[in-house]
């Protein structure tokens, strides 16, 4: 594992070619890890500067960026991929997003779940992204789930824990459901929740905890109203034509986080659910900091030492 500070005093201690022969990777893809961790190389022609004593000074390693990774690790199980960062996030942030508070995932999630349609059961909306955020919500409350998501995010990252989805790497998304209480009336009903291809993971002191919102589904009686409209049945006084009422599970505009191993042989999860709406964007600081107390002691924690 190489911290953006080590990485920082390799490339300006000898040239590329050496640095990137010392840690086993090519010179183009040392290129590829400074632009992902966001440290300044020498440029072209600097090292000759040197020699003739001319070479301008070393500019500072910059603090490190809201959703830039903090280290990069050789094909290491479990480690997060580089190859959004290199390729993408600096066409996504902006200085002027950064200083707004916007994560870099919140903003690519913006348009993600704008264009997305509702899927089979048209309870949530399914992205085409295979890394978007895990965001599980109806049309209705995306604006909200996209300000808990960045609440979420930055309180991590302002406690310097990065957060990104991890497509590409070992970590897996386990099932999850968008429930707070047993199923009565609609065991029949399958789930067909979207499922993320690129986990959301955030790394709390080293042991990566993997992170999803939700939406939660609740079980109501509808009345059918006609022309393939349901409505809540006790909003419905009365209705022309043939009716009938039936259970079915629709969104209730209350979320809830929902923290898991991305580790495929380690089973652990934590939820936290909204009682009332637009109530758990007050608790993400509180979130934050019950895993980093946690994070230690987390089944996963002794796996990802093995794997580093």
């Amino acid at each position: 594992m190489i911290t953006r500070e080590e990485l920082y005093e390799l490339v300006w201690s000898a040239p590329a070619e050496s640095v990137a022969a010392r840690i086993g990777i090519s010179g183009t893809y040392l290129t590829k890890v400074c632009v992902a961790l966001d440290v300044p190389k020498p440029p072209r022609g600097w090292w000759k500067k040197k020699t003739a004593g001319v070479a301008s000074p070393p500019p500072p390693l910059p603090p490190a960026k809201a959703g830039f990774p903090r280290a990069w690790a050789k094909a290491s199980v479990g480690s997060l991929p580089i190859k959004p960062f290199y390729r993408q996030v600096r066409q996504i942030i902006s200085s002027d997003e950064v200083g707004l508070g916007k994560h870099w995932l919140v903003r690519r999630a913006e348009d993600i779940f704008r264009a997305a349609k509702h899927g089979s059961d048209v309870t949530h909306l399914v992205p085409r992204s295979n890394d978007a955020a895990d965001l599980t919500c109806s049309k209705e409350t995306l604006e909200s789930i996209l300000s808990l998501a960045n609440a979420l995010f930055n309180s991590f990252e302002n406690r310097g824990h990065q957060v990104q989805t991890t497509g590409g790497s070992t970590f897996i998304r386990p099932s999850l459901n968008n429930l707070d209480k047993p199923i009565l009336h609609t065991e029949r009903i399958p789930m067909k929740l979207w499922v993320p291809r690129a986990p959301t993971v955030a790394m709390v002191s080293d042991v990566p905890i993997g992170l999803a919102i939700m939406e939660i589904n609740e079980e109501v009686m509808m009345r059918y109203v006609g022309y393939g409209e349901f409505a809540r049945a006790s909003d419905v006084r009365s209705v022309n034509g043939i009716t009938w009422t039936e259970w079915q599970r629709i969104p209730s505009g209350r979320f809830k986080v929902i923290a898991y191993s991305p580790y495929f042989r380690v089973q652990w999860q934590q939820e936290w659910i909204e009682t009332r709406r637009n109530s758990l964007i007050r608790t993400v600081d509180s979130i934050v900091e019950q895993l980093e107390s946690a994070a230690p002691a987390l089944p996963q924690a002794n796996l990802s030492l093995q794997v580093q």
